[in-house]
């Protein structure tokens, strides 16, 4: 089968998958991921092309926080797919960056200094900040009904807000990037970040009683 009717098959695949998912989550998520990945590909040249698009087509399809069921359903039915769209030759390949890319995956295991992998999280890690990786926690955020910021607690602690979501993961993701393209890219958005937060704080913390 031809590479680029595989590639059809594959959209149409994680189209189907991605359904009930977040907005932030959903087939442009995964349609960035992609091409953010082909970008850093190209300035890198380190990973086979087909390959990389496949497994950052791919890479959310076993997520359970939306199916609702174990990790190990959604590799399977990825297993599967694979080997139905004639791609047995690389399954373990694809299958390896789906279960390492994860920023919450705390017991990587398998290869990790394949290139695939460390672009395709670079791109997925890419998109979580800047100015859309703010439109996706906060939307996120609203879907999962978590409060915007709970100024009471600790910035450090896991209260369940959006912007101590921020602490958590976002502004540790620049210092995670493992290529040179990502770290480039991460610095600029970082500093977005870090920018919206300054802003945020000065207007909650807005004194109405000044004269």
């Amino acid at each position: 089968m031809k590479r680029d009717k595989i590639i059809k098959m594959t959209e149409e695949f994680v189209r189907q998958n991605l359904k009930g998912h977040d907005s932030g989550h959903d087939w442009l998520h995964i349609d960035r991921v992609r091409r953010l990945a082909a970008f850093i590909n190209r300035q890198e040249s380190v990973a086979d092309p087909f390959v990389l698009e496949i497994s950052a087509l791919l890479h959310d399809s076993a997520d359970s926080k939306f199916s609702g069921r174990k990790d190990e359903y959604g590799y399977e039915q990825i297993g599967k797919f694979i080997e139905t769209a004639g791609m047995t030759e690389i399954k373990d390949h694809v299958i390896n960056v789906i279960r390492n890319i994860s920023f919450s995956n705390k017991n990587p295991s398998g290869s990790l200094n394949d290139p695939v992998l460390l672009i395709v999280q670079d791109a997925d890690r890419l998109d979580a900040i800047g100015a859309i990786g703010i439109a996706r926690a906060f939307n996120y955020g609203g879907f999962r009904n978590n409060a915007i910021y709970l100024p009471d607690s600790n910035p450090d602690s896991k209260d369940s807000s959006t912007i101590a979501h921020f602490y958590e993961k976002l502004l540790k993701l620049r210092d995670m990037m493992n290529t040179p393209t990502g770290r480039s890219i991460a610095e600029e958005r970082h500093q977005f970040l870090e920018i919206f937060l300054k802003k945020f704080i000065e207007e909650w913390e807005f004194d109405y009683n000044q004269q």
